[in-house]
């Protein structure tokens, strides 16, 4: 039996307890990628989370915004990464918080929370320039869909075909798609299809100077930053998609 889990208070949490990003390998070395994807200047990333995303690219002079529903994520984003402008909202709302359209939108781990999610897609092309890109990405395979996505509020995974299809139905042509994480995809089946038991890392959560946990981090950002991030394994956890605007004749 999975413990009942309230998804706002497990990401303050999480995010509470790391000295810093790059202690948490698996968001640092995907928002690491998916800062060199980001082509537009002005930036919507909705859920936002700690804001770490939009921090790295604030950095590189985009001009950004976050939406974010979480109080608790809004108040941590402020102190961990201050001076990212943030609105409350709901990811159903960025239509009407949105009034100028912008280059490009992020969604990092929140359209499967989105029981609509063609409207949401849909919402998100209505906030966009004109061959402005669509950044965004979700857990891969739906055989791995078990307790856990529930518990989190997942309402489905995905495949690369059906992400596509929603994608290029509502107007969006794909620039780059592609599976991530396929490091953690046996252990994950494993426990949560076989075991029937969730895999909770602390590696994720950082790890004292010089421990075997610190070495393992320190394995894992190398793998993650030299072959997860540089190749397709064709499987993983994780599917990221790059999507942009079709031109309207």
């Amino acid at each position: 039996m999975v413990q009942e889990i309230n998804p706002d208070a497990y990401l303050v949490e999480h995010y509470s307890t790391l000295p810093n990003l790059k202690s948490d390998f698996r968001n640092y070395n995907l928002f690491n990628l998916l800062a060199q994807l980001v082509k537009g200047r002005k930036v919507i990333d909705i859920g936002c989370g700690a804001a770490h995303l939009l921090s790295i690219l604030k950095m590189a002079g985009k001009e950004v915004v976050g939406i974010e529903p979480s109080e608790g994520m809004r108040s941590m984003a402020v102190k961990i990464n201050p001076g990212v402008a943030i609105l409350a909202g709901m990811a159903e709302e960025v239509d009407a918080l949105i009034k100028d359209k912008v280059d490009s939108v992020l969604m990092i781990d929140v359209l499967e929370h989105i029981e609509k999610d063609v409207e949401q897609v849909q919402k998100v092309f209505s906030v966009l320039k004109e061959e402005g890109e669509f950044i965004l990405v979700v857990p891969a395979f739906p055989l791995l869909y078990g307790e856990r996505d529930r518990k989190m509020g997942h309402y489905r995974r995905y495949t690369k075909k059906s992400l596509k299809k929603i994608l290029t139905e509502n107007g969006f042509n794909i620039q780059y798609l592609r599976y991530w994480n396929a490091l953690g995809f046996l252990p994950y089946l494993i426990s949560e299809k076989l075991l029937r038991r969730p895999l909770e890392s602390k590696l994720r959560q950082g790890a004292k100077s010089g421990t075997f946990s610190s070495l393992f981090q320190r394995i894992l950002n190398f793998w993650f930053k030299y072959f997860e991030n540089n190749f397709d394994f064709g499987f993983g956890l994780s599917i990221i998609c790059v999507a942009r605007k079709a031109t309207r004749i």
